[in-house]
């Protein structure tokens, strides 16, 4: 997993409000940040969608990052096999996935776009065989 993590993550903490972590965002060019502890351990994250529907619910946009998070992201292990995060991705019915280190902090994410060039550049290489 850790060679289809492009960039540093993106990173915010509870305390970060809705207004503060789209600014981020898009400064970051990403969409989905992931929320970390102290420690750099994924404890939620948020994505473009978890906003827009925090705005359809008249949520304020000073609201704490933490009200709207997915509280507990689904991680993989940087380790792991592209195969594994097409399982995880299919089952859960989610489309990032947060890559941890052997210790459980935060490395990237990987989205389903980086999932699916990667299976599709496996592809590629199985048909010239």
């Amino acid at each position: 997993m850790s060679q289809l993590v492009s960039r540093k993550p993106v990173t915010v903490d509870l305390k970060t409000s809705i207004k503060d972590a789209t600014k981020v965002m898009r400064r970051e060019g990403v969409g989905s940040l992931v929320i970390v502890d102290n420690d750099f351990r994924p404890v939620g994250i948020v994505t473009e969608r978890d906003i827009v529907y925090a705005i359809a619910q008249d949520i304020p946009i000073d609201t704490p990052i933490s009200e709207i998070m997915s509280r507990d992201p689904v991680s993989i292990n940087g380790g792991s096999d592209v195969s594994e995060a097409v399982a995880l991705m299919t089952s859960r019915g989610i489309r990032h996935l947060v890559v941890i280190n052997n210790e459980g902090r935060t490395i990237g994410v990987i989205s389903v776009r980086d999932v699916v060039k990667a299976v599709g550049a496996i592809a590629l290489d199985l048909a010239f065989w």
